[in-house]
């Protein structure tokens, strides 16, 4: 509805403006590609619990370590030790080691009960049968979450889209209002390993943005898909981004004119379901990203280079800079987003280097995020008409692409990466 109402104005004023002043003009041009493509599977991945399914497991284990403790005078003090041991270790364990101590008491416990030698009252041996049973169901919800199996290899097929923007312009003094539609048909193809085909589309005309160029600077209004300044993931984008220049200055704001809520981020949550005294079953509430209703951000000249700090409503950040030494292009950026933030989470400290040799282009980067992929590397090669790029990482997803320019703007183009997403087409524009 929003959209529809800025489209009527943006149209009614364009033509008035062009009536009034003459000063009009439209342009259009278009891409396609077509060719026939597969999509790679997801590779099977070690995940790691949450801090809330640790203090879940350490509270369940406390029940566990309360009954035990009902006979903690007999015999059997090694293996009420090792519950107790067991929970105190968990206070600050992570995952692993929590389920290392629960494997080590539930070795001994088993032991002690087959032996039957150690306790005087059998009472006390259903009691430690108990305990068995749920630190097993303990375990078995902690390692629930151990690994995720890798997918299935899709099989090849066609793809074919083709993409066509119209614009329009329109200039009265120093106002220029500029109105894109684009058109979209077709089943489109994305070489990426979170992207593979587009959906076959059923209404493939949108309004792609209003552009309104002032003195006072420039307006560019486009609902929901303008990206935050900070976090370009958000999971709500803005509505309207403005931008402006004050001497070396480069100022720029996202606005979202309607944003939904103004509670912070949504903290994971570990719940518990059984109400009637016993340990209910484990489930997990993913954290939500609190809803941005603006963010901004600075970038200037320094020395040789360029230097940006940005900032949101809710608490996320983001500065870096950038320069050339040697001939050595070098980048910087720390960056802590708002669930983040909000999270208490380490900032994401990020560092790249590139170095052209010619033809080629070398490149290398590295961020804080104990993630498995720290550290990547890259190569680029583009002369002639031939273009070839190739990366990996330290989790080796590796990626291998390429373009040869036939002229009049076609290309043949093709590409494999790690999840075995493999393509090759035509991609030309008009």
């Amino acid at each position: 509805m929003r959209n529809t109402l800025l489209t009527t104005t943006a149209l009614v004023l364009s033509a008035g403006i062009a009536s009034a002043d003459g000063h009009a003009s439209i342009s259009w041009s278009g891409t396609a590609m077509a060719g026939i493509a597969r999509a790679g599977a997801a590779a099977a991945v070690k995940t790691k619990n949450t801090a809330n399914d640790v203090l879940t497991a350490r509270l369940d284990i406390l029940v566990v370590d309360t009954r035990a403790a009902i006979s903690a005078a007999s015999t059997k003090t090694g293996n009420d030790t090792n519950i107790t041991a067991a929970v105190a270790a968990a206070g600050t364990a992570t995952d692993v080691s929590l389920l290392a101590n629960i494997e080590s008491a539930l070795t001994n416990l088993t032991n002690g009960i087959a032996a039957n030698t150690y306790e005087a009252n059998v009472s006390f041996i259903a009691d430690d049968a108990a305990a068995v049973t749920e630190l097993k169901r303990i375990k078995t919800y902690l390692g629930a979450s151990d690994a995720v199996a890798a997918g299935t290899v899709g099989d090849f097929k066609s793809y074919s889209e083709v993409n066509a923007t119209v614009t329009g312009s329109v200039t009265a003094g120093d106002v220029t209002m500029t109105a894109a539609m684009s058109v979209d048909a077709g089943t489109g193809y994305t070489f990426a390993d979170d992207k593979t085909f587009d959906a076959a589309k059923t209404n493939g005309v949108g309004l792609d943005n209003i552009t309104v160029a002032t003195s006072i600077g420039t307006f560019k209004i486009d609902e929901g898909a303008i990206v935050h300044l900070v976090d370009a993931g958000d999971e709500t984008n803005a509505d309207i981004l403005y931008t402006n220049t004050f001497g070396t200055i480069s100022f720029s704001a996202a606005i979202d004119a309607n944003k939904d809520t103004d509670l912070t981020a949504v903290r994971g949550k570990t719940l518990r379901g059984n109400n009637d005294g016993t340990v209910g079953e484990l489930t997990t509430q993913a954290a939500v990203a609190a809803d941005v209703a603006w963010s901004a951000k600075v970038s200037m000249p320094l020395g040789t280079g360029s230097a940006y700090v940005a900032m949101d409503e809710e608490g996320g950040n983001i500065f870096g800079a950038a320069a050339t030494l040697a001939g050595v292009g070098l980048t910087f950026s720390s960056k802590l987003e708002a669930l983040e933030e909000e999270e208490s989470a380490d900032r994401d400290n990020s560092v790249g280097a590139t170095y052209v040799m010619g033809a080629t282009t070398l490149g290398a980067s590295w961020n804080s995020v104990e993630d498995g992929d720290q550290w990547g590397i890259s190569a680029a090669y583009a002369a002639d008409g031939l273009a070839l790029t190739a990366s990996t990482d330290e989790g080796s997803d590796w990626s291998v692409s390429g373009s040869y320019l036939m002229g009049t703007g076609a290309s043949v183009v093709g590409g494999v990466n790690y999840t075995e997403d493999a393509y090759l087409g035509l991609s030309f524009s008009f």
